[in-house]
């Protein structure tokens, strides 16, 4: 069984390719959307979803079979239909000209895989257990779904405009580290749990300024 190396892919505005149109393709279109790539769905048959998504120009559909041609130009292709055969084909083609595959529910086909994702606003947990067990990878994502909530979310929402300021700030590298690691204390979390997001901004805003003195 191969190693995979984890890795984040930046996919905005990258032509991305799904060839299929059922359950399994539309969940995995939603998540090429989610990351803002250009997604071409090619397939005979088409979901209501999908259907939705490309009546609405979120994605571009062709209703009719793949020809490899269509391979050409992809950043990355998804195969999500029941024929082995242009699962295999469109494999094959792919690895050899270097374009990105993922073969549902064929490993041994992918040159990468798609592990189970967690998203909490900007926070994204990936479990992968290499292919062996996507069973396992279902459930450890369902126990920590439990784990982390949406105050997560909101933490880094409220971090995501304070970093700048705090790196602007505070001059002193490790005043820095101790900035970021107070902001991680468990009140701040109860606050946001809580949906007090006004106090927790105001706790975070009193750390930066002590951190800044120093």
């Amino acid at each position: 069984m191969a190693k995979y190396y984890p890795i984040n892919l930046m996919l905005e505005n990258k032509k991305c390719l799904v060839i299929g149109a059922g359950a399994v393709a539309e969940r995995k279109v939603k998540r090429l959307l989610e990351c803002r790539a250009k997604v071409w769905v090619i397939s005979l048959k088409i979901t209501p979803g999908l259907n939705a998504l490309a009546k609405n120009k979120k994605i571009i559909f062709k209703n009719r079979k793949v020809n490899l041609n269509d391979l050409n130009g992809a950043y990355l292709v998804i195969a999500a239909t029941s024929n082995r055969k242009m699962n295999s084909a469109v494999s094959s083609y792919c690895r050899r000209k270097g374009i990105l595959i993922n073969v549902i529910d064929s490993p041994g086909e992918c040159n990468f895989i798609l592990p189970s994702i967690i998203r909490k606003g900007d926070l994204s947990i990936s479990i992968s257990t290499d292919g062996i067990s996507p069973a396992l990878a279902k459930k450890i994502r369902q126990d920590l779904q439990q784990r982390f909530g949406a105050e997560y979310a909101k933490f880094l929402r409220i971090m995501k405009k304070m970093r700048p300021e705090a790196l602007k700030k505070i001059k002193k590298l490790e005043s820095r580290k101790t900035f970021f690691q107070k902001a991680l204390h468990p009140e701040i979390f109860a606050l946001l749990k809580r949906n007090k997001e006004k106090q927790a901004r105001r706790k975070l805003k009193d750390i930066l300024e002590d951190a800044a003195i120093f």
